[in-house]
């Protein structure tokens, strides 16, 4: 599921241009069109065409708003969940009490961040993933992984 996700994100951001390009052209080769094509369809059949895109593209674009929303309080949540269990020092601690939901999709989230080229964000998600997790396993995605997979199972 978590591939398919990440495969629909990539897709959408490679199309995205290529889509406002093509609407681009579209607006701008209007006045080329065929008049057969303006006599079947009307006048105004490439605004039609455009706006209805447009409004498509912004209800795609307001469903990802919203996952992402979701996604990142789960993440919020489950560091407060940490920071709650850490401060009443039980020895649950780091290890998976609290919101396991919650911790698993914050875990999810610091891992894929750990695979960006900028270092920066790679050693802020090594980091949190390391008081997340309650062990370091390095900046290796693999091992993170293979943690995730055992943790989810």
């Amino acid at each position: 599921m978590n591939s398919n996700v990440a495969k629909v994100d990539g897709l959408f951001r490679q199309v995205t241009p290529l889509f406002l390009l093509g609407l681009l052209a579209m607006v701008l080769l209007e006045p080329m069109a065929p008049p057969w094509l303006t006599d079947t369809l009307g006048e105004d059949v490439v605004l039609k065409v455009v706006v209805a895109f447009l409004v498509l593209y912004v209800l795609l674009l307001w469903g990802e708003a919203l996952r992402l929303q979701g996604l990142l309080t789960g993440l919020l949540e489950a560091f407060r969940a940490f920071d709650r269990e850490r401060a009443g020092g039980g020895a649950a601690a780091g290890k998976g009490a609290g919101n396991p939901q919650a911790r698993r999709e914050a875990a999810k989230l610091l891992i894929a961040a750990m695979g960006s080229d900028d270092p920066d964000i790679v050693k802020t998600s090594h980091h949190n993933l390391v008081k997340l997790a309650g062990q370091d396993l390095g900046e290796d995605l693999d091992a993170w992984r293979q943690w995730l997979s055992s943790q989810e199972s």
